[in-house]
């Protein structure tokens, strides 16, 4: 406030010598002692408020460029966090159209085998001893307990409850978990089941194959069509360990799923099955 006074009285002073120093001008008071006293004195005097008004200008202007720049600053901020924002929304669209576009290659892939229905994943299980995810499909659009639930890679699981517009999808991970399966190359029948103690390491295990079978890691497992829930042909893995069980009558087999059970995001659900040979995620 004291600093603005200050200004106001400088600026004043000096406008008072302007109109003096005209009007001694006018009047060609040049001669007079006095007039050259004040032209005197006017002129250094006059020459330092000249130099403090272009300073105070300079100033008021370098106030406003920065407020400029700041201004402009913030919109720069505004429009890099915006398009943050619009990159990581075009790259989630990516990702979900590679997504759809693998679950379409599998539609093309059981042409009219299968009627189905694709699904979201909205809610994924909690608890450490089991292993199932909840979709945004249910009853109003023909989904059903027991129904198969794959992938383009493979088999899901099955569905095992289900609402209006929600159904509970028990993975093959799932301790509860069950199927017949084949062994591809050698042609053996076993029952591929979750296992709790396998849950946290995402593998499963095939029971009940002879300790005489010619199984190898690598070999790959698919649903053998056996029994009433799972058609044939539906690819549930590879095997990654094998060792004869503590009575050397059967085998005991692990097996890595061929779907990416944690991370999936989209699913399709069997929900009629017109063949018996059955191919998903064979390649």
């Amino acid at each position: 406030m004291k600093k603005n006074v200050f200004i106001a009285i400088i600026i004043i002073v000096s406008f008072l010598f302007s109109i003096i120093a005209t009007i001694i001008s006018i009047q060609n008071y040049d001669s007079n002692i006095i007039s050259k006293k004040m032209k005197d004195g006017y002129v250094p005097v006059n020459s330092k408020v000249v130099k403090i008004i272009r300073s105070i200008k300079e100033y008021i202007n370098g106030i406003t460029h920065l407020n400029q720049i700041i201004a402009e600053n913030k919109h720069l901020k505004e429009q890099l966090d915006k398009l943050s924002t619009d990159r990581v929304t075009i790259e989630e669209i990516k990702s979900e159209n590679k997504k759809l576009k693998e679950l379409l290659g599998l539609k093309n892939q059981i042409e009219t085998a299968a009627d189905y229905e694709v699904a979201r994943v909205t809610l994924r299980s909690s608890e450490g001893w089991l292993s199932y995810f909840i979709i945004d499909k249910g009853l109003k659009d023909g989904i059903r307990k027991n129904m198969v639930v794959v992938n383009n890679q493979g088999l899901v699981g099955s569905i095992v409850d289900c609402g209006l517009n929600w159904a509970k999808v028990e993975t093959l991970l799932d301790a509860d978990f069950s199927a017949s399966a084949m062994v591809v190359r050698t042609r053996d029948i076993g029952v591929v089941r979750g296992n709790l103690n396998l849950m946290g390491k995402g593998l499963c295990e095939l029971k009940y194959v002879s300790k005489d079978s010619k199984v190898k890691v690598n070999d790959v497992v698919i649903t053998s069509g056996m029994g009433e829930i799972f058609p044939k042909g539906i690819v549930i893995g590879k095997i990654v360990q094998i060792k004869n069980d503590k009575f050397e009558l059967t085998k005991n087999i692990l097996i890595k799923p061929a779907v990416d059970i944690e991370n999936i995001e989209y699913v399709m659900v069997l929900k009629k099955v017109k063949g018996i040979n059955f191919s998903v995620g064979v390649r």
